[in-house]
């Protein structure tokens, strides 16, 4: 069994469905998540295109991730997640 004191588990990549408005620009929305602490890479793909809205896949990565500030800085730009489609954490011994 694991002794829980001496691992720790964080997040290293995040990939979440979201619905945003057209006018919000991609590369803007990128940036500013890239900004954010802990994040390495962001990677946002368009999946659906409506008259008002855009379906996109946010793929962040880094080691660290934090969920709650990825939440609060895509809500920023008017967009909503729909759901976390994928989550990766890695697992380090405390030294």
């Amino acid at each position: 069994m694991i002794d829980k004191n001496s691992v720790n588990i964080i997040v290293t990549k995040l990939m979440l469905d979201a619905l945003k408005p057209r006018e919000v620009d991609l590369v803007e929305l990128a940036l500013a998540l890239c900004s954010l602490e802990h994040i390495g890479t962001v990677d946002i793909v368009v999946t659906e295109v409506d008259a008002k809205t855009e379906t996109v896949k946010i793929t962040v990565q880094g080691e660290g991730v934090d969920i709650d500030d990825i939440m609060e800085e895509i809500s920023k730009y008017s967009t909503v997640v729909r759901s976390i489609d994928a989550v990766t954490v890695m697992k380090r011994s405390k030294r």
